[in-house]
């Protein structure tokens, strides 16, 4: 074979495999902008919600005083050892903190501080929250029952994934420590004046769920 065309095949079969190696790399590449671009696109969820449908905002993490207005209520006050608080970071509220079956105990919590919300005209509430696939608990506090009983509904969003949840009237049972409460009135929408989160899925170890909002269509 002629020396020339040895030289031609070498130098084709090197623009190949440049070419491939190229492709492989542009897949690469491809493949990470993907990655970043669906992490940017789920940390950015929980602004884009708030430009969706007109809603009205009950609680609305961007504001600089809501931190201020939540109070943990742990199993310590039943001789458990879990534990677990609100803050917020970025406009995000964050139930976090972490449970022990210790003691018989295995749940936290977070209250509001009291409020007038008004919601006697409206089908029910919406929370916009990210999970960890752990179960939770909104609680709603009216006149209606005893102190220290709730109306709850559960709630168990997927992990890592910021999602709407709506919750109607009638999703929302009386409770009293974990126990239904029978011959209890169902929730009265303009009672309502006081609003918690709850974890006591009956598991022990950490827990983190993150809250944008709660608000009414």
């Amino acid at each position: 074979m002629r020396q020339w065309q040895r030289t031609f095949r070498i130098i084709a079969a090197a623009g190949v495999a440049a070419v491939i190696g190229m492709a492989v790399a542009d897949g690469h590449a491809r493949e990470r902008q993907t990655i970043v671009t669906a992490q940017v696109e789920r940390d950015t969820r929980a602004d884009e919600m708030r430009q969706g449908a007109p809603m009205t905002y009950l609680i609305d993490f961007r504001d600089p005083n809501e931190a201020s207005r939540w109070r943990a209520i742990n199993d310590g006050v039943m001789g458990g050892v879990s534990r677990g608080g609100l803050t917020v970071e970025d406009g995000i509220g964050i139930f976090s903190g972490e449970t022990s079956l210790a003691n018989n105990g295995g749940f936290a919590s977070v209250r509001r501080d009291p409020e007038a919300f008004d919601l006697g005209l409206e089908a029910g509430i919406t929370l916009h929250v990210r999970g960890d696939g752990r179960a939770y608990q909104l609680r709603l506090y009216t006149d209606q029952l005893p102190q220290g009983a709730a109306y709850r509904s559960s709630f168990q969003p997927s992990a890592g994934e910021w999602q709407r949840v709506e919750f109607s009237w009638h999703d929302f049972e009386a409770v009293f420590r974990g126990r239904l409460l029978e011959g209890m009135p169902p929730i009265g929408p303009a009672a309502i004046e006081q609003v918690g989160l709850m974890i006591v899925d009956r598991q022990a170890g950490p827990f983190r769920l993150e809250v944008a909002w709660l608000a009414t269509p």
